[in-house]
């Protein structure tokens, strides 16, 4: 009995490999073979990730793409979009019981700087800034 089931196994997994391989192709149309994002819609790509390290530098967006932070400050911190109408910002929190990160969507082309900071914390003027990092969005039509 065992031996029959390691031969229907064995067998089984050799269609399936013989399958595969019938299914690829060296002339790909796909266009992620070409190093192009998959999908017609920048709404359904996989976010853009947000370090630590997009301080002070700048990020590329189409509309419709969104992009999250993956570093965050703890302590209350919100960000903010110098113009809500080419990129929205979200804020982290919980909602329906769900953890929410923070995030961006490029919601038309344009430019806008995107900064985190501590909103109940004011500058002083020693010089000392509630801006925790700051970047710059582009974002470019489909």
């Amino acid at each position: 009995m065992k031996r029959t089931s390691a031969l229907v196994l064995a067998a089984a997994l050799a269609l399936t490999g013989a399958g595969l391989a019938a299914c690829s192709s060296s002339e790909s149309t796909d266009s992620a073979s070409e190093g192009a994002m998959v999908g017609d819609n920048p709404g359904t790509w996989a976010p853009v990730e947000i370090g630590e390290d997009a301080n002070g530098t700048t990020i590329d967006l189409v509309v419709g793409q969104a992009a999250r932070f993956t570093y965050w400050p703890e302590g209350g911190a919100a960000v903010e979009s110098s113009d809500p109408a080419v990129v929205e910002a979200s804020q982290p929190g919980t909602e329906g019981g769900a953890e929410m990160v923070a995030g961006l969507v490029a919601k038309a082309p344009g430019t806008a700087t995107i900064t985190v900071l501590y909103p109940d914390q004011p500058a002083d003027e020693g010089g000392a800034s509630n801006v925790v990092m700051e970047f710059t969005v582009n974002v470019a039509a489909e």
